[in-house]
């Protein structure tokens, strides 16, 4: 292959962000190249805004497979979504299908190497999930944090509650807090309410079926509690209204420590408590399905298409909360 070059985002901290334009050589041995179609921006990724980071950042990506380095036989043309943790894919959760709980995962794309802020991202070909043809590629990427790991934390909580529920509560009407508000559904939970302190979030929850929640003082209401934003008032609410018998879903990501309350009330509270990450790929097919049925919707709702050198603009709205799911998408996938 003739070398080439692909800009890239740079996160220096403190809200900085700045572009260089690296050569690419060539493909390494069990990788595909990938030029980036969609990356879309995730409220984890607002940490490493403040922190900075060594690497490029972006962990929701689809793209098509423009190289492949040697054993590989993907081929070009290929479009998929990049399945963010690298996997073994020879431990025994790995052998089982659950590679989300790989019991050597050590990297996660976007985080401990390169991400989707770039035009083109290398990554292993195991970590390539083929879109079926009927999917866009604005759509499939959906099927990373907003629909997959929504539904995998619903598929944890059916273990436990198999026989459902009566009231559910979202805390978080973002991204992923709407994803799990779109396909609850389809997990047999049909009273849906949600919270969020900011008015167009929790306006978008309603359109897409939520009720949205009154109180969020009173004891024992719910009998599951997701719990998406990582606040700490989210995390305190959540361990309130549960009701005994009930389950929490600790989806909300932070810095903080997760604590329970030392107090009789929660001592005497016999619950779940459910801590999900990210989707394992035997359950990829079954997401296909979801975002077929749910996918439009919300993509319709919740991005913006924006080019890569609107990055640093769209993450300041982002961060305004004037954007719910700005998307870097290239004209290929336009």
């Amino acid at each position: 292959m003739t070398t080439s070059t692909s800009v890239r985002a740079r996160f220096l901290g403190a809200g900085q962000i700045t572009f260089d334009k690296a050569t690419l050589g060539p493909v390494a041995d069990g990788h595909v190249r990938v030029r980036v179609d969609v990356c879309a921006l995730c409220g984890s990724d607002k940490r490493l805004l403040q922190s900075g980071s060594p690497v490029v950042p972006g962990h929701e990506i689809a793209g098509t497979v423009v190289d492949v380095g040697a054993g590989v036989t993907t081929p070009t043309g290929t479009r998929g979504i990049v399945y963010i943790p690298v996997y073994c894919g020879t431990c025994r959760r790995c052998v089982a299908g659950r590679t989300n709980q790989c019991l050597n995962l050590r990297e996660l794309i976007g985080w401990q190497r390169d991400g989707g802020f770039a035009e083109h991202v290398d990554v292993p070909a195991r970590c390539l999930l083929p879109v079926p043809d009927d999917v866009p590629l604005t759509t499939a990427v959906l099927g990373l944090d907003t629909v997959g790991t929504a539904a995998h934390a619903l598929r944890l909580w059916q273990r436990i509650q198999p026989d459902g529920v009566d009231r559910a509560l979202v805390i978080g009407a973002g991204p992923l807090g709407l994803g799990v508000i779109s396909v609850a559904g389809a997990f047999g939970i049909t009273a849906v309410e949600a919270y969020d302190p900011h008015d167009g979030r929790l306006a978008t929850a309603v359109e897409l079926g939520a009720r949205a929640a009154a109180d969020l003082e009173s004891e024992n209401q719910y009998d599951l509690v997701v719990e998406v934003s990582g606040a700490a008032a989210a995390r305190e609410a959540a361990q309130r209204v549960v009701a005994p018998g009930g389950a929490v879903i600790a989806l909300g990501e932070s810095n903080a420590p997760y604590t329970m309350p030392a107090t009789p009330r929660w001592r005497r509270t016999d619950c779940f408590t459910v801590r999900s990450f990210y989707f394992p790929t035997d359950e990829v097919a079954a997401n296909w399905d979801l975002l077929r049925a749910h996918g439009v919707a919300l993509r319709d709702r919740l991005t913006v298409p924006l080019t890569l050198d609107a990055l640093p603009d769209a993450f300041a709205r982002f961060v305004a909360g004037d954007y719910l799911k700005p998307c870097i998408v290239s004209e290929d996938a336009r």
